[in-house]
């Protein structure tokens, strides 16, 4: 694709003590799609995607952040950490690598996100951060990707999950390391928190997080069922594709290989989920 030129959108939200930082680039006057950065005190969760770096950096509700906390590596999570100086940046352990040297994007990731700029000091993710009254859980989400945190407030019950919980409510696409088993599993164990408001990556704050998170439960298992049973009746990915009618979005073919029905469909069929340090399979 033609990159055009790229305009920004930031919009600010407040929930109770939260400011909700929304950063997207516009197309045809919407925005492609939200991506959530929350400022808790001088805490930063997420840091929104590097098209809006500049917005990020002259916005007045951003001045004074002293702490960033990285959910995991992809871009739209971590493109606005270049716009902020002197802070201490906090991620996944496994993630650090990435986030001080991101992958170089297709051109239609950098259209939608921007291009992530190295970082030099990138520090694990402690067990318990404070912050003014508040004293969060790191809590470990992975399936999205392995190696994605959240933090949870237990006194609040807010837990901030980045990408844990699937945007669409019936999720066909996924990326290579989208383990499809473990969002699921890691759904389930959210629902089995103590829970009032879900900070999403994508949708902001939720205030009906278990009906939210149940309705993309069902589907999934649903959906799981069915291209197991085909898969025991000896049908191909493709097969199973055409059998379930999955057809996939507008963008998916732009992302060259990046989002894909077939990595849906393997990761259900191949991906098993660590349980006690035990690998128990899907099938």
């Amino acid at each position: 694709m033609m990159i055009a030129s790229i305009n920004m959108m930031l919009e600010i939200e407040h929930f109770d003590e939260i400011v909700c930082v929304k950063t997207a680039t516009e197309q045809a006057g919407q925005a492609i799609m939200w991506v959530y950065a929350y400022r808790i005190g001088n805490l930063l969760f997420d840091a929104g995607c590097g098209n809006a770096r500049e917005e990020v950096r002259n916005c007045p509700e951003l001045e004074g952040i002293e702490r960033i906390i990285i959910s995991h590596y992809h871009e739209d999570h971590i493109g606005c950490i270049r716009a902020f100086e002197d802070v201490v940046i906090y991620a996944p352990e496994q993630s650090i690598e990435l986030i001080q040297n991101p992958d170089e994007l297709g051109e239609f990731f950098q259209y939608v996100w921007g291009q992530p700029e190295k970082v030099e000091k990138v520090l694990p993710v402690p067990d318990v951060i404070i912050e003014g009254d508040f004293e969060f859980e790191a809590i470990p989400l992975p399936g999205h990707c392995k190696n994605m945190y959240g933090i949870y407030e237990p006194e609040r019950k807010w837990l901030f999950s980045a990408d844990a919980i699937p945007l669409p409510s019936k999720k066909t696409i996924a990326m290579p390391e989208e383990n499809i088993p473990q969002i699921i599993a890691t759904m389930k164990r959210i629902q089995n928190m103590d829970i009032e408001v879900l900070f999403d990556g994508h949708r902001g704050p939720i205030e009906n997080p278990k009906e939210h998170i149940q309705v993309r439960i069902d589907f999934l298992h649903k959906i799981k069922d069915e291209i197991l049973s085909y898969h025991e009746q000896g049908k191909s990915v493709i097969e199973i594709q055409t059998a379930l009618e999955l057809e996939g979005p507008w963008y998916m073919d732009l992302t060259e290989g990046r989002f894909g029905i077939d990595h849906f469909i393997n990761s259900v069929i191949k991906d098993s989920i660590p349980i006690d340090n035990e690998e128990v399979q899907s099938v």
